[in-house]
């Protein structure tokens, strides 16, 4: 298991919620990338809308 500060994630759900998201953060990224974004525009940008949630979660101070 992996502990940051209080949030502790079981290794076994981590790899289970990876699998159910990653076909529609596949097709997100393609249909992003389709409407005229670059590979690396779309992931810098979900990787900021996830740092900023992960910030909100966490208790975190955010980094945008």
């Amino acid at each position: 298991m992996e502990e940051l500060h209080s949030l502790t994630v079981s290794d076994e759900r981590l790899e289970d919620c990876r699998e159910a998201i990653e076909p529609d953060l596949q097709e997100l990224v393609r249909t992003t990338i389709a409407s005229g974004f670059s590979a690396e525009e779309v992931l810098i940008a979900i990787s900021e809308l996830v740092a900023e949630d992960y910030a909100v979660l966490a208790k975190f101070p955010s980094v945008h």
